[in-house]
């Protein structure tokens, strides 16, 4: 088994105006409704450029959206000259106009440029089709609700009635910059958290510093090194077990978190809610899912082969060992559901990491020569660390 966490990149943030309407709360009319994968995997919506639908990260741990160096090859953009609003996406990085996409039926707007980078490590180590990441300088403008029970993603214009506990967002840097949040550990002065929804591995990340002092007070567990991928290269990072964090009203224990660039909450924390992100009026609103009480587990990545279509995910080869081959998978198998998900939401990396997970029941549904099967299986001995 492989342990693999996702890193994105460079975070550099923004803000806007508060004031809310209770009428418009009420009405809530969707612009746009997007299916997604559940439970906390990545975030991809089909951005629509020249006819064609290329998978995005939602990410609103960055300002700008990037597009993949090889997509930026087939496009006829212009290279804009710095200045204007490059210092809201960080200095030294090159923008180009002229990107001509939408997202359904919305037409995307980049008044400052896009940028470009390599998806190269996401593609070829995490098995993950992806080919930029949606920033702050279209999500800004939204109401951004993300039920991870259901696997849906609104982009609405006003918070719906009934969208749960409300806590203040804090733009970094400048106006439209990452949301942040605060969160505090017992004994400790609160700490601001970017809101990341393209942070895929563990609840928290944390910065060095942070880590020390945590460490220092004996809050955290120290557990395994562990592999992390960039967009474009692969980094170590350690992992640890946190005893208590508060964010809001909510108490979470034993945590799992990893070291970082930056304090972010990523998406297996965020899975834990449904979750409204009111950008245009520095909110975000949560209220309970049905993972709100998971424990976290370990990062581990089943060595399971996955082939792939539109219609069908193909399990290919199963360990000799591990919680896969206690579900009863078997080479061959068409995998239609994992854990009552359609199992084509999944991205493979996600798929992987549920069946290496020891902890909790695991069910799926296959169809194996024709016939369909169900499958389920409960968890082995958890071990020390888990």
């Amino acid at each position: 088994m492989i342990r693999w966490l996702l890193i994105l990149a460079v975070v550099v943030p923004l803000a806007t105006v508060a004031g809310s309407s209770k009428a418009a709360q009420k009405r809530a009319p969707v612009s746009a409704e997007f299916d997604v994968a559940p439970n906390g995997d990545f975030l991809l919506l089909p951005v629509i450029i020249n006819q064609r639908e290329y998978p995005f990260l939602v990410s609103t741990g960055i300002v700008t959206t990037v597009i993949d160096n090889d997509l930026k090859k087939k496009l006829e953009l212009t290279k804009l000259e710095p200045g204007g609003g490059a210092g809201r996406g960080g200095a030294g990085h090159e923008r180009f106009g002229g990107l001509h996409a939408a997202l359904g039926n919305i037409p995307l707007e980049f008044p400052d440029g896009v940028e470009a980078a390599s998806f190269d490590a996401m593609r070829d180590k995490l098995d993950l089709e992806c080919f930029g990441e949606i920033g702050m300088d279209v999500l800004r403008r939204y109401v951004v609700q993300i039920d991870f029970d259901e696997g849906k993603l609104r982009l609405l214009s006003a918070v719906p009635a009934g969208a749960g506990e409300s806590l203040k967002i804090t733009p970094m840097g400048a106006e439209g910059g990452a949301p942040l949040i605060s969160a505090t550990f017992p004994g400790m002065p609160a700490e601001k958290f970017i809101l990341h929804t393209s942070r895929a591995a563990h609840s928290l990340e944390l910065t060095t510093e942070l880590y020390s002092r945590l460490i220092e007070k004996e809050k955290l567990a120290v557990l395994e090194k562990e592999k992390g991928v960039t967009r474009s290269a692969g980094v170590t990072y350690q992992a640890a077990r946190l005893q208590s964090v508060q964010i809001g009203k909510a108490r979470h224990d034993d945590l799992i978190v990893n070291t970082g660039e930056h304090n972010a909450v990523g998406l297996a924390y965020l899975a834990r809610y449904i979750v409204t992100l009111d950008l245009p009026r520095n909110r975000v609103y949560w209220k309970h899912g049905k993972h709100f009480d998971d424990r976290d587990s370990r990062l581990v990545l089943a060595d399971v082969e996955i082939e792939r279509d539109k219609d069908a995910v193909t399990i290919r080869d199963v360990p000799a060992y591990g919680p896969a081959l206690r579900l009863g998978l078997r080479r061959g198998d068409v995998l239609e559901t994992l854990d009552g998900h359609d199992a084509r939401r999944f991205s493979n990396w996600h798929i992987r990491r549920t069946l290496a997970r020891e902890q909790g029941p695991l069910s799926a549904t296959v169809r194996r020569d024709g016939v369909k099967v169900e499958l389920r299986s409960e968890p082995a001995q958890e071990a020390d660390g888990k």
